[in-house]
């Protein structure tokens, strides 16, 4: 994989995408190389924004309240990836399922751009930070649409674009649970 491949998988159903049509990670190593590394990183970014600019975000929240939402995130992105992995399973387009941990893996790869998003917390202006989050959620939708179409549809269609839809449908509200679940302890529980 070239390094300028991670850009063009937003826009190609070839770039990057041969390459790991040919790998079939187990799920254990998709979370220790993807998922786990990722949400670690988004965690972390969520405690440096309690530590450097609370006032931005939740000014009433106790330190112990951020940790919660940390905490949250991580085990959140934990259950929700395997769980994205059987909605990509069972809504693929095949006389016979594709294997679980080839939707792990997909499963995994598309919400890095969001986790990615998470590098705006460097810069403690909210209406930025949703801004990236967004411009993340729209680059995993590309995601999801180029793997979709490269690792099990091969065909470019309307029914790829039909089942990218309902796929990231589903994983958005997903993701707007999740970001839900980070702002209770942070809104809800100050005293912390």
């Amino acid at each position: 994989m070239h390094l300028y491949d991670p850009l063009r998988m937003l826009y190609s159903s070839d770039a990057g995408w041969r390459e790991l049509a040919d790998d079939h990670p187990s799920i254990l190593r998709s979370f220790l190389l993807l998922v786990l590394p990722a949400s670690l990183f988004g965690a972390i970014m969520v405690l440096y924004a309690a530590t450097t600019a609370p006032q931005a975000y939740a000014p009433e929240a106790g330190m112990g309240s951020w940790y919660w939402a940390a905490a949250v995130l991580l085990l959140s992105a934990w259950l929700c990836v395997p769980l994205m992995a059987k909605i990509i399973q069972h809504s693929v387009h095949a006389a016979v399922r594709p294997p679980l941990a080839d939707c792990y893996k997909l499963a995994a790869i598309v919400p890095l751009p969001i986790w990615l998003s998470a590098l705006s917390l460097f810069i403690a202006i909210p209406a930025v930070n949703v801004i990236c989050a967004l411009l993340g959620l729209l680059a995993s939708a590309c995601l999801l649409y180029h793997g979709l179409d490269a690792l099990f549809e091969h065909d470019d269609s309307v029914e790829t674009i039909v089942l990218a839809y309902n796929i990231f449908s589903f994983g958005a509200l997903v993701w707007c649970f999740i970001v839900a679940l980070v702002l209770v302890p942070l809104l809800l529980l100050p005293a912390m």
